[in-house]
């Protein structure tokens, strides 16, 4: 609910602060500023910010006469309190910030908002105190047509208003920065950068015409707006995940490393356009490791065949945890060929609750849940109705991880290495001493094998190090105690096959 104080200062004076709430577009300032006028009020402080709440204005006033009362404010409909986005796609060249001096006196800010509302413009950031500066105000916004940013400049110039541009969206680089973007409109904006208009459009369409995706983006934001940093790594890597819709069919493209030989077993590597990496044990059977984006399963078929491989062949799916971009092709394989897949028992809670976080005590719960909703949806992702967990019984320990479980691939054996629950709840790494390989999923990543793409939107170096993982300061000890145990097995000749970018020796990172 809105609020409202009411107070006389020393020299007589009656002083007002509401917390008020107003639809999101073009107008609504202007209307509460507006108030303030009509009733003789001179605004002493006016905030709003509508990255932090697209709704609700911050104002304080003072006037000579008690003029404000909580039951007119209350007919008005300002203290009904609300949290409704109007969710644009922006273009860059739409979004202007600039700074304004009005004379200090009733409705001279109320005027230069009905101004701007207009032309059209939808404010969304506004800031005026009176104790900083008597004359100078703060404004970002944007316009649904560029066109009228001119006609706006020459209207303001005739009415003898006095304003500096200090920002045009032309520069990309601070656009990601500008002040009163919702992450939703960060997250398009993120899209264009990846996809056509075309593209972008068509996501904007699934979104509105989905009650729950448009429900769910809406929740992403809110939760993302109470975890700043940790929603714009995972809004980036939504947007990575997004544009795979566009890299299907014709755009698909894929690169093969060499296939290593681990005695008379033969690895192949390959990797897809966006996603995890897809590993692939041959020997008198097919036994993958990992995937990648279930969006990408008639692709990658045709891949398998295009390099001697038969995908009806797979037999077996060994899984190191349950994200989209490693476990999203699993379903397919299971309803089309029947082929077994294993995963830790803690992956059921993940796809029951749809929260890749699911059985972990994270802060950001409700952020990675509808985090994985929206991943899970917009690539496609689908778990096998029937699967295998692996067993939890420890068995012994290698370094820091217990060894849960064992499975043989031609004449190698793998352990089954528990994670301690750094990353996501269920993560396993795989480990054959014999064959000197390890395993190990979003850990032990080499960056300076991922490409500028990976770099740029899955920021990989930083989101592992930090917000999308269950507990960042135990991930970050699991990566050292990974690093020991990669070193006392083999400190020359150990592989890591890391789920994103090229497999590589563990010296190159000891």
């Amino acid at each position: 609910m809105g609020e409202f104080e009411a107070w006389t200062s020393d020299d007589g004076l009656f002083l007002y602060r509401l917390r008020v709430y107003v639809p999101d577009r073009p107008g609504s300032l202007a209307r509460i500023a507006g108030y303030f006028a009509d009733h003789g009020v001179n605004i002493s402080y006016f905030y709003y910010n509508r990255s932090e709440h697209p709704n609700r204005v911050i104002v304080e006033g003072k006037s000579r006469v008690d003029v404000l009362h909580y039951d007119d404010l209350v007919q008005e409909g300002f203290f009904r309190e609300l949290f409704e986005e109007n969710l644009e796609i922006m273009k860059l060249d739409n979004i202007l910030k600039v700074s304004v001096y009005l004379e200090n006196k009733p409705g001279t800010l109320a005027d230069f908002a009905r101004v701007l509302g207009e032309y059209g413009v939808n404010v969304t950031y506004m800031a005026y105190n009176e104790l900083i500066s008597e004359n100078k105000a703060e404004m970002a916004f944007y316009v649904k047509d560029s066109k009228q940013i001119q006609e706006l400049a020459r209207k303001l110039n005739e009415l003898g208003y006095h304003y500096n541009l200090e920002y045009t969206g032309a520069d990309e680089e601070k656009t990601n920065m500008m002040i009163g973007l919702n992450l939703i409109e960060r997250f398009f904006l993120k899209l264009r950068e990846l996809l056509d208009d075309e593209e972008v459009n068509k996501v904007k369409e699934l979104v509105n015409t989905s009650k729950r995706l448009s429900d769910t983006l809406i929740g992403f934001n809110r939760e993302a707006g109470r975890n700043l940093e940790a929603g714009q790594v995972l809004g980036n890597i939504l947007a990575f995940a997004i544009s795979s819709r566009n890299r299907v069919g014709e755009r698909f493209h894929y690169r093969r490393l060499p296939s290593l030989p681990l005695g008379k077993v033969l690895l192949h590597v390959f990797k897809p356009p966006t996603g995890g990496n897809i590993y692939l044990l041959e020997a008198d059977e097919l036994v993958m490791i990992d995937g990648t984006y279930g969006i990408y399963y008639n692709d990658v078929k045709k891949m398998l065949k295009e390099n001697n491989i038969d995908p009806s062949q797979i037999t077996r799916i060994y899984l190191s945890h349950a994200d989209a971009d490693h476990a999203g092709l699993s379903g397919y394989f299971y309803e089309e060929y029947g082929t077994r897949v294993f995963m830790h028992p803690e992956a059921k809670d993940i796809i029951r609750l749809e929260n890749r976080a699911a059985g972990s005590k994270t802060p950001l719960m409700e952020l990675n849940h509808y985090f994985t909703i929206l991943v899970n949806h917009f690539t496609e992702c689908k778990f096998p109705k029937d699967w295998q967990p692996y067993k939890t019984k420890k068995k012994a320990k290698i370094g820091a991880f217990p060894t849960i479980d064992q499975f043989s691939v031609g004449d190698l054996e793998f352990k089954v290495l528990e994670s301690l629950g750094g990353h996501v709840p269920g993560q396993v790494f795989f480990l054959s001493e014999e064959a000197g390989v390890l395993f190990s999923g979003d850990y032990l990543l080499y960056v300076p094998s991922l490409g500028d793409e990976e770099k740029k939107f899955l920021n990989i170096p930083r989101f592992l190090m930090t917000s999308t993982n269950a507990n960042s300061m135990l991930f970050k000890e699991e990566m050292e105690a990974l690093k020991e145990v990669g070193e006392g097995i083999d400190r020359n000749g150990l592989i890591v096959l890391p789920g994103h970018g090229d497999y590589y020796p563990i010296r190159l990172i000891l």
